[in-house]
């Protein structure tokens, strides 16, 4: 194959089991004699992308050129010497299942870029009050923010992550207690830093009135059941331009942490299926618009699209592949919505995690963004009592993009050491839950 190869060709291949001397580099796409149709159409395909190799494992046994999976080509092409002795399947898009049995992905950096995002959001309202309509919010016409969309990409990887969770856990002690030490240390840490420094720090009443203060210790105790949460200090940025909230982030963590109880109640009751979650996402598309109901039940119904996005995509990975064209018609589908100023929400929790899952399994440099650590979770509750600082000092109203570059990195060092010595020590011992959990909850878990 590849027959009178010279050396000075440029290399875009290397050698690979079965390939024979790729690693000569391949010519300029013109037939040579001797060639056939699935020579030319490797080195077209090759020269064209300027891709560094062509490795994929097929079926355990031989090699077939990822580049050709990756153009979608899915003529049936004899192996002529490619693979072991028989013909080479369509090429496809890689499933999900697949995408999520490999070891590298972007998640992390997607979540990451997703905090930043509620920060550049919160510094609207922050910095120059109520009333301030970011661009995205006023491109869709009021259905959606961008503190709201990176709110929707959490609850659609976590979705998606929760799910496998459940289904990988031995136990539901496992499963829950992993689930304990993912959001409690870091929020416990934050809350009283906030109590015990920010707040004596930045009170205009006398420290003895406010440690005095049953407020003080309430909002310590509320905002760490997750209970009626309280946003407010004693005499805390009162003067502030979005007074006198310290923490409004942390509204959505009692919802994060009820999905995680319905999965748990879901899948123990072996109700987590395809059919009983598509059917829940449907619900939950439709119940914003019952008179009576819809308004009732708060925000329980969007935010139930799109962690039921991730969920239905994991319960789907299956049969889902993941495709370019797919992926820019779901792009499309989002601008038309956000455009046309209707269906946006529900097409975020469909078309939006179909694409944010294209975008979290793309092969390239951003998956080594994990190693450094996990930082989203810290971002998130750390931003926007750092934005209220920032507010504080600066005496006032200031742009928002001020506001953002000045808190983000004391937002960045703060949430590097909640990693680093918070979070990350605490999810060691996730494997290791209390003997009480284990005697309590059920010892397996229902199969997905």
């Amino acid at each position: 194959m590849f027959r009178g190869a010279a050396a000075s060709w440029p290399c875009c291949l290397r050698e690979t089991p079965g390939l024979g001397r790729m690693s000569r580099g391949i010519p300029s796409p013109r037939r040579r004699k001797g060639w056939g149709g699935t020579e030319m159409a490797i080195l077209r395909i090759a020269w064209r992308h300027g891709l560094a190799g062509i490795e994929s494992l097929w079926a355990g046994e031989g090699w077939f050129p990822v580049c050709l999976v990756r153009t979608g080509l899915r003529s049936r092409m004899p192996h002529r010497g490619l693979l072991p002795s028989q013909s080479m399947p369509s090429f496809s898009s890689p499933t999900l299942r697949q995408c999520l049995d490999g070891q590298r992905n972007n998640l992390d950096f997607l979540r990451l870029v997703a905090a930043v995002g509620v920060i550049v959001s919160h510094s609207f309202p922050i910095a120059q009050g109520l009333g301030t309509r970011e661009p995205l919010e006023a491109f869709s016409r009021g259905q959606l923010s961008l503190g709201r969309l990176c709110v929707a990409v959490f609850l659609i990887i976590s979705g998606l992550l929760i799910t496998r969770s459940q289904e990988r856990a031995p136990s539901q002690a496992h499963y829950l207690w992993a689930r304990v030490l993912r959001i409690f240390p870091g929020l416990a840490v934050m809350l009283l830093v906030s109590v015990f420094l920010l707040g004596p720090a930045m009170t205009d009443l006398p420290l003895e009135a406010y440690f005095r203060s049953p407020d003080t210790y309430r909002y310590l105790w509320r905002n760490l059941t997750l209970y009626q949460p309280q946003w407010n200090l004693p005499g805390v940025f009162t003067n502030n331009v979005y007074a006198p909230a310290v923490n409004g982030s942390l509204w959505t963590l009692q919802y994060e942490v009820g999905f995680y109880l319905l999965v748990a109640g879901v899948g123990l009751a072996g109700l987590l299926r395809r059919w009983t979650a598509g059917v829940g996402w449907g619900l939950a598309a439709v119940l914003p618009f019952v008179p009576y109901v819809g308004p009732r039940l708060g925000w329980w119904p969007e935010l139930s699209l799109y962690f039921g996005g991730g969920l239905v995509l994991y319960l789907l990975r299956d049969r889902v592949r993941l495709s370019p064209w797919i992926a820019l018609g779901c792009a499309g589908v989002l601008v038309a919505t956000a455009w046309l100023g209707v269906g946006l929400r529900p097409a975020v929790g469909s078309c939006g995690a179909y694409l944010l899952m294209y975008l979290a399994f793309r092969p390239g440099r951003l998956a080594d963004f994990a190693r450094f650590g996990d930082f989203s979770y810290g971002v998130y509750i750390y931003g926007f009592p750092v934005q209220q600082l920032v507010t504080a000092l600066l005496g006032g109203r200031t742009e928002w993009w001020v506001n953002t570059a000045l808190s983000l990195p004391l937002v960045g060092a703060l949430s590097a050491l909640s990693w680093h010595l918070i979070e990350k020590p605490a999810l060691q011992a996730k494997n290791a839950p209390p003997s009480l959990l284990t005697r309590v909850l059920p010892a397996k878990v229902r199969a997905v």
